[in-house]
């Protein structure tokens, strides 16, 4: 199992309910070969190999670079953006689905 899909089939256990503004669903295409669906609730998260639904958020970019940005050594900024480096519909609701998982503060 890759260390993106370690991260991934572990978000249910991370969730944090307690900072879920809203009901939403995010695609991440990282490279060519994962693609996951996560579908955030009030009291839940699941979590989906591959693309399940039209969701309110996608986040595509390397896995090399997602793995930099879940695990603290790099900050997204509005240069990944504008270079292409990452490409989303959305950059506003990636903030609350990195929220839904941290420790409440």
């Amino acid at each position: 199992m890759s260390e993106i899909a370690k991260i991934f089939k572990g978000l249910p256990k991370r969730f944090n309910k307690a900072n879920v503004k809203g009901e939403r669903s995010y695609y991440f295409s990282l490279g060519d070969e994962e693609k996951w669906t996560v579908h955030i609730l009030k009291d839940k998260c699941t979590v989906a190999k591959g693309k399940t639904e039209d969701a309110d958020c996608f986040f595509k970019g390397s896995a090399e670079l997602f793995l930099d940005v879940w695990n603290g050594t790099h900050k997204l900024g509005p240069a990944d953006f504008l270079t292409g480096r990452v490409k989303s519909n959305n950059p506003v609701l990636l903030k609350e689905f990195v929220a839904a998982f941290e420790k409440a503060k």
